[in-house]
């Protein structure tokens, strides 16, 4: 009964309808309008004006030439006509107006300038020009500051996950997670990371400056928790007036670049209105393939051109190794500013990144398997509380006193500014169903221990990494090596650390171990004092290979061993100075014992290898204290094992170095001072790619011994490694004044992604090029005449070669040539040719 009822209204609904339409008409419908808008004064057609019919409730913009063509549904009708620079136009549409309609558009006297560019034969060019033409008045990041709330959430999901997989452990979880889940329809993703962040963000105009301070955040509270840091990279947040948007380590030409008309193709706008406002919507794709661009689609206000909403993805053929696409979709409101008056600011941002499943997880061509399993990662904020051009706020105190330690800071509702879904709400829910499933908990945990390299007991102790349990060389033979951290869970600022590693061939224990004190995480400080007996094996960058790994086992030159046994204490203090400021001082004590040939004396006097003195002064004793300034703006970083881990920015690197000895004990004998001044930085290049540079200068004050001068990093390996130089062996040269430069350009598949089949590889070209200029004054070359110390004298050392990376997605190759300095040395210590390999796992 109660359907017969429902259908019987509906019946009624519809003849109603028929009869008030049919009354409203005194000609039965359609009808089709042409008609075309001019310039009242000089007669000429008005390109891409907007035209639409109130009633009827569609619309279109003039061709190049004012013509437009409209079907009148209903009579009568209003006909709304605009366009930026005229009056607007209103006028009655009835049978007597058929079939043409001539309308005059008075235009504004202080706006005249603005339809001078607008002279495209190509609507859509035409329309993208004046969006490109106001970006200086539009884009946000013209306002001199501004602060915001912004809350964050980070998820991770499996997708494809079929109904039918129910006896493994993924399927267990699905049947937990499905059980909470009240969106049925999406049965088919897992969810395995979530979490929320809750930050306050400062930007100013003046360096483009950005600084954020999370108030709280929440997880899961499961072993993959410890994954977060790994995502930070996938953190994109482009700006959609950026001409030039990075995107994990290269660079993609935004559809709103001065460059995007060469290289985009932009589609004939539709229009809509709403409340009276119109807004374009723009389709744009890409000229040609294989570039790093987008296709999606714009929302334009008619009146500002400020761009309100943008949806795009990247490009099918898009050179982006392990991920099949990324998607961005952000929504822009305006906001009031006194100074700049209305300014569209984003209020939304969602990005998602799908993975490769299958061969091209291998970067090998193959079909896509749309039922396989695949990641997708999703990360969105939401934006509020703007407060632009706030007077007497920087960076450093824009937070002002509600700026403390958020280590434990709780999450409170009030920080989501939009409302978990069902399905988010459902994430919670199953993962405190699973903390206490024994057979998740030891999975979760193996698959993190994978990941991340470490094996975490708890939240208190931390064991690894496990690339560096075994390794090989020819002073240690097989080398074993563990190492252990405790965690927050043992104390939130204190941390101790140890490692123990053993020889097969020189069958002695090293050792190092220390203790941290952090005692604030938001203006960084901490506190450490070490000792160390192990031979000078660890590098000195986050994102280089660690000598004690197992990719060295097989890949070292056939060159003599150069390292140092070192017995030493130091003590350091690091801290954030502001914003972009950062400082490290230290104190060290302690002997290095080369493996290699080797002596000093303490005085000018020579001493004869005969002397029986000369055994003595084979151990070098040193007292040396050392500041560090570092620059780095906008820098992103994470805390991890209570460092601070530098991560990316696009902006350069200046570093200042001073040291200085301390000959307080009776064996410390050299008195000198230390200054090296180097600038680095990873440039995104306008088309694709980046280009990696780092040059630096210095010299050594005093007289000092060999291993207290200025020794270039050379490589001993064929290991793949930007921060050495390849074809140089360590200890080849020395200097007490010197400049370098290290350049790599990752041309990111400009050349290779022309050629056909092989673009199918997604590999990725780069070319490499170093300089190494040393020299000695006279007081340190005639000082160490009792070693054989090399240096460049006027001509600079220098290589070359050319490379591809991301082989597999994991697997480099670069072939260095050396390309001077090939004589008048050792020639077991020269490499004028190497193949050099790299594994890693780059995005």
């Amino acid at each position: 009964m109660k359907i017969l009822v429902n259908i019987t209204l509906l019946v009624l609904l519809y003849v109603f309808n028929g009869l008030t339409t049919a009354s409203a008409q005194t000609t039965p419908p359609p009808f089709v309008l042409k008609g075309k808008v001019l310039d009242k004064v000089s007669g000429e057609g008005v390109p891409f004006a907007s035209v639409y019919l109130k009633m009827g409730q569609n619309g279109m913009t003039t061709d190049e030439n004012g013509a437009f063509t409209l079907t009148v549904k209903a009579f009568p009708d209003t006909l709304l006509v605009s366009e930026v620079g005229y009056e607007q136009q209103k006028l009655v549409i009835d049978a007597k107006t058929l079939p043409t309609l001539t309308v005059n558009l008075l235009a504004v006297a202080n706006q005249l300038q603005e339809v001078v560019v607008m002279s495209y034969r190509d609507p859509g060019k035409t329309l993208m020009k004046m969006v490109i033409a106001h970006k200086k008045d539009n884009d946000p990041a013209r306002l001199l500051n501004f602060v915001r709330n912004d809350y964050m959430r980070t998820e991770l999901d499996i997708e494809n996950f079929t109904t039918e997989e129910r006896r493994s452990l993924l399927g267990n979880i699905m049947s937990v997670y499905q059980k909470f889940n009240a969106d049925t329809a999406n049965t088919a993703s897992l969810p395995v990371y979530f979490k929320e962040e809750y930050y306050k963000e400062y930007h100013a105009k003046a360096n483009q400056t950005d600084a954020k301070y999370l108030i709280a955040q929440k997880n899961l509270g499961l072993q993959t928790d410890a994954l977060g840091a790994k995502f930070d990279k996938f953190n994109i947040r482009p700006n959609a007036y950026d001409g030039v948007i990075p995107i994990l380590k290269t660079s993609f030409l935004g559809p709103v670049s001065d460059l995007g008309l060469a290289f985009y193709d932009y589609a004939k706008p539709d229009t809509l209105v709403e409340n009276g406002v119109f807004t374009y919507l723009l389709h744009f794709s890409p000229k040609h393939k294989n570039e790093n661009t987008f296709e999606g689609t714009l929302w334009i206000e008619s009146d500002s051109y400020a761009v309100k909403k943008v949806e795009m993805v990247t490009s099918p053929t898009v050179n982006l190794n392990f991920i099949r696409q990324l998607s961005v979709k952000q929504e822009f409101a305006p906001i009031r500013d006194s100074d700049k008056g209305t300014v569209w600011v984003p209020v939304r941002s969602r990005v998602s990144l799908n993975f490769e499943n299958g061969l091209g997880l291998l970067g090998l061509p193959g079909r896509i398997d749309s039922t396989g399993r695949t990641v997708k990662l999703m990360s969105s904020s939401d934006y509020s509380d703007y407060k632009s051009n706030v007077d007497g706020i920087d960076a450093d105190n824009f937070m002002g006193p509600e700026r403390t330690d958020n280590t434990t800071a709780y999450f409170e509702d009030s920080y989501r500014l939009s409302a978990l879904t069902s399905r988010e709400r459902a994430i919670y829910q199953t993962a405190d169903s699973l903390k206490h499933n024994s057979r998740f908990v030891n999975t979760t945990q193996f698959a993190t221990f994978l990941f991340s390299g470490y094996w975490d007991f708890g939240n208190r102790w931390r064991m690894g990494p496990y690339s560096s349990l075994v390794s090989a060389n020819q002073t240690e033979g097989v080398r074993f090596r563990t190492g252990l951290w405790s965690m927050e869970g043992v104390s939130q600022k204190w941390n101790f650390w140890g490692y123990l590693a053993y020889g097969t061939r020189d069958r002695r224990f090293k050792e190092g171990v220390g203790i941290k004190y952090v005692p604030d995480r938001v203006n960084y400080r901490k506190y450490e004092i070490s000792f160390k007996n192990d031979y000078d094996a660890l590098t000195d960058f986050s994102d280089a290979l660690d000598n004690d790994n197992v990719f060295t086992l097989a890949l070292r030159k056939p060159i003599p061993v150069y390292q140092n046994f070192l017995r030493q204490v130091r003590i350091s203090h690091e801290r954030d100075l502001s914003h972009d400021w950062s400082s490290r001082i230290f104190y060290s004590y302690g002997s290095i014992t080369p493996t290699f040939q080797f002596s000093y004396v303490p005085s000018d006097d020579f001493i004869s290898p005969t002397d029986p003195a000369y055994a003595l002064l084979h151990t070098l004793h040193n007292s040396e204290a050392g500041l560090t300034l570092r620059y780095a703006h906008n820098e992103r970083s994470v805390i991890f094992n209570y460092d601070k881990l530098r991560i990316q920015t696009r902006y350069p690197i200046v570093r200042l170095d001073v040291s200085t000895s301390v000959p307080i004990y009776r064996n410390t004998y050299f008195d000198y001072v230390k200054a090296n001044l180097s600038v680095s930085q990873d440039v995104p290049m306008p088309l694709k790619g980046s280009l990696y540079y780092n040059l630096s200068a210095g010299k050594v004050f005093g007289k000092v011994p060999l291993l207290l001068l200025h020794i270039p990093r050379g490589n001993p390996y064929y290991i793949a490694d930007r921060y050495a130089f390849y074809g140089m062996s360590p200890y080849e040269f020395a200097a007490d004044r010197y400049a370098s430069l290290q350049t790599r350009y990752s041309l990111g598949g400009l050349i290779l992604d022309r050629v056909p089949l092989l673009n199918k590889l997604h590999l990725r070209e780069r070319l490499t090029a170093n300089l190494y200029w040393g020299d000695l004054t006279k007081a340190n070359t005639d000082f160490n005449q009792i070693n054989a110390v090399r240096t460049t004298g006027r001509t600079p050392y220098a290589e070359a070669g050319v490379g591809v990376e991301n082989i597999f997605n994991f697997f480099s190759i670069d072939c260095i040539w050396r390309l001077n300095h090939l004589q008048g040395a050792d020639q077991a210590r020269i490499t004028r040719f190497g193949i050099y390999t790299g594994v890693k796992i780059q995005f």
